[in-house]
């Protein structure tokens, strides 16, 4: 069966393993690959509302796309924002009615501005049928033009206008109206003539079909409207939930949604946090300012307040614009974006305290799951230390002992020798002291002992330091400096190790301590 590759959003795919009884087979199609994604997920330990590929046929595309027209007048502006983002592929879709091929158009500015409707305005396309408002309702309206996906009628619509502008007094105007029919017109009359032809063969007539509710756009949803309600009769706002960007991002290029391209284990949990607070999701972004789950954008490296990032002025005019200055707003984020809220409302809600780790506890409580873990710390686990060395536990320096409590930390590759020349998995560990010549090194995030061994026990080791620990080292000193780890001492003033002094004092027999006298003052002299 033939496939199609998509990026299903998360919000729908859940919806589907838990709400959905299949009963056509684009339904069972749908399902199916929905379920697979998510154990595929799961096998990689990864968060179950995060991008992954599906292999989808076209009825189950055409399912998931009704799901997510339906989601557009929902009261959950999670649910909003997923819907429009599906909808990204209504041209991947072939659907049974011609009457339901969409195209994609674009226009410049100098034609958007004829078909825009006014903020504030009632729609100019009220009047008309609801397959045009709800086509027109969902163009993408920005400062350089306007592009969308449209149905056959509501093409024809735009093309008779086209057709008036094209006489239009200024030159722009008269060549892009003109530019717009030629580049359209064919594909249009290519639609009606499938449209004629289905008709016939159905001994349907030509009528408009009646479209899905679009009136809860992301808009009316943060206001409390909806298509049920009346302008004379003003809501209380809902509730305007406003995540901080996560700096992990995916590195795919172009432009994705700001829910693909934030990949952070903190954005994640702030993203499944308000999915159950009540009123939609608006990420405060360091490069694009105030901006919704699906907007597209392209990666980006600047972080709030550096050189390059958003000024205030500017989301304080796009929160002007979109009419939001008396929204309530909750910040879940940390202090640099709850101050940069508070500048535009000053009594937005920051539920989130203390460091990293505590708010991602906090989130998990929220969302009544499991806390994710903090993206430092998983970076830092994924660490190498910067350069690593193979020989006895002996050679570590400053190893503890009878006379000393202290526990140094260093790098462990697993136990060296010919069967192992290289390391393994490498960890931080405590090398403590037990007794009788032993020692312990134990695991410095579970705090359980990996291995049990003695002076002359072959290790891969390193020094306790990552490779970010290096570089910061490296930049705050001069690049003559050694970390203290591997720096270079004058010839005949090496620190002798604790465990030398101790045996050259507390050997078993004379002979013993005569040894490990003489090799204190070898290692004093050369430091070997």
């Amino acid at each position: 069966m033939e496939t199609k590759t998509l990026h299903v959003p998360g919000q729908i795919r859940r919806h589907v393993i838990k709400n959905l009884d299949p009963q056509t087979q684009g339904e069972r199609d749908l399902k199916a690959a929905c379920v697979a994604g998510h154990k595929e997920l799961e096998a990689q330990e990864m968060s179950t509302l995060n991008t992954i590929d599906l292999h989808v046929t076209n009825a189950a595309i055409g399912v998931a796309l009704d799901i997510a027209r339906g989601w557009l007048d929902s009261d959950n502006g999670n649910n909003v924002m997923a819907g429009k983002s599906m909808l990204k592929f209504e041209l991947e879709y072939e659907p049974d009615s011609p009457r339901e091929i969409r195209h994609a158009i674009k226009m410049p500015k100098s034609l958007s501005g004829h078909f825009a409707p006014q903020y504030g305005s009632p729609s100019p396309y009220k009047n008309e049928s609801e397959v045009i408002e709800a086509d027109m309702g969902r163009m993408s309206w920005t400062a350089t033009g306007a592009s969308g996906r449209v149905r056959a009628e509501t093409l024809g619509l735009i093309l008779r206008k086209m057709d008036r502008l094209k006489d239009h007094d200024h030159s722009a105007v008269k060549r892009a109206a003109q530019k717009f029919i030629d580049t359209y017109t064919e594909p249009y009359e290519k639609t009606q003539r499938l449209i004629a032809g289905y008709l016939e063969i159905e001994g349907q007539e030509h009528e408009p079909e009646k479209a899905e509710l679009t009136a809860a756009d992301f808009m009316d949803a943060i206001r409390g409207r909806g298509p049920e309600m009346q302008d004379d009769e003003p809501q209380e706002p809902k509730r305007l939930v406003v995540i901080a960007c996560g700096g992990k991002k995916s590195e795919r290029p172009g432009k994705i949604p700001a829910d693909e391209r934030y990949t952070g284990n903190y954005f994640t949990a702030c993203l499944l946090a308000a999915e159950v607070m009540d009123g939609p999701t608006m990420v405060l972004s360091a490069k694009y300012g105030l901006i919704p789950l699906s907007e597209e954008i392209e990666n980006y490296d600047v972080k709030l307040g550096d050189k390059g990032s958003v000024r205030l002025g500017f989301v304080r005019q796009q929160v002007e614009n979109l009419g939001l200055e008396d929204a309530k707003v909750t910040v879940l984020g940390g202090e640099r974006y709850v101050k940069a809220a508070r500048q535009i409302w000053p009594d937005a809600e920051a539920p989130l305290k203390g460091g990293i780790g505590q708010q991602l506890k906090q989130l998990a409580g929220m969302y009544e799951g499991e806390a994710l873990e903090d993206d430092q710390e998983a970076e830092e686990k994924a660490e190498a230390p910067y350069e690593w060395k193979s020989g006895e536990l002996r050679n570590v320096m400053n190893l503890p002992g009878r006379y000393s409590s202290h526990t140094p930390v260093i790098w462990f590759g697993g136990k060296a020798g010919k069967r192992s020349p290289e390391p393994s998995k490498w960890m931080k560990v405590k090398i403590v002291y037990t007794g009788e010549g032993r020692y312990d090194l134990t695991d410095l995030e579970t705090g359980e002992a990996v291995l049990t061994c003695t002076l002359i026990t072959k290790i891969h080791w390193a020094p306790g330091i990552g490779k970010r620990e290096f570089e910061e080292w490296r930049k705050s000193r001069s690049s003559e400096d050694k970390p203290a780890a591997v720096e270079e001492k004058p010839q005949g003033d090496y620190e002798v190790p604790a465990n030398f002094l101790e045996l050259a004092e507390e050997g078993n027999t004379d002979e013993a301590k005569a040894y490990w006298k003489r090799r204190c003052e070898e290692y004093r002299r050369t430091g070997k």
